[in-house]
């Protein structure tokens, strides 16, 4: 018994002087996750800004002149909007060379008569001829318009040459109003007039003569005529 009590106490002498035992190391605390700040966002890339296109005022001579080159004309119009053609001359004069800005477009079509015998030659004249056209002169004249009108824009009457020959329709005589071809005027102007589809030739001042659109014996041919043809030319050396 003596010895089992020995026993024990030295057993409980050897636990109180052991060490304790290291605590567990305590884990390192968790790094917070960092904050992302979202990125800003790339700015949308700006376009180049394309040249404007060129605004047609289609105003008549508006830049042309007799000296305007081919290659100023296919910078102007392109080059596949330029056609030649070839027209016959009043009274069995031949034929002449025409050089047509946008050919098959009524709306744009823009006829420049070039010399017959000499086609690098200076342009002789600006023209057109369709009803549709946009292409006018400064007065705001332009083909389509009715006598009537032509008349109301000249501010007096004006004199043209009877229907259905060679210079059938050509106005003659502005009577001094605003559409008068001044002398000293750099450009010239010429009109030719037409019936209007679906008009009474019969009922229109017709042949080799000239007539007055204030004459009332043609009472229909303020509305039934109507401008065909604009010419718009520059007077050579001696011409007024």
């Amino acid at each position: 018994m003596r010895r089992v009590l020995l026993t024990a106490s030295v057993a409980m002498l050897v636990t109180a002087c052991s060490p304790a035992p290291a605590p567990a190391p305590t884990p390192p605390a968790a790094k917070p996750a960092p904050v992302t700040t979202p990125a800003a966002e790339a700015p949308a890339p700006v376009e180049a800004e394309t040249a404007a296109p060129i605004v047609e005022t289609w105003e008549l001579p508006g830049d042309l002149n007799p000296l305007t080159t081919q290659a100023q004309l296919e910078a102007r119009f392109g080059k596949t909007n330029l056609r030649e053609e070839t027209f016959n001359g009043a009274e069995g004069m031949g034929t002449y060379p025409v050089l047509v800005a946008f050919p098959d477009d009524p709306a744009k079509r823009l006829e420049l008569m070039l010399d017959a015998d000499n086609k690098d030659a200076p342009i002789q004249e600006l023209r057109v001829t369709n009803a549709e056209s946009l292409w006018h002169d400064a007065t705001g004249l332009r083909p389509g318009m009715s006598l009537a009108e032509l008349v109301a824009l000249n501010g007096a009457p004006v004199s043209f040459y009877g229907l259905a020959w060679d210079y059938g329709g050509t106005v003659q005589d502005w009577h001094g109003g605003k559409l008068a071809n001044a002398v000293g005027n750099p450009l010239f102007r010429r009109v030719t007039l037409t019936a209007r589809t679906g008009a009474d030739d019969n009922a229109l001042p017709q042949g080799d003569a000239t007539f007055r659109s204030d004459d009332p014996k043609w009472a229909s041919a303020g509305k039934d005529m109507v401008v065909g043809e604009l010419g718009i030319s520059w007077p050579h050396d001696g011409e007024d």
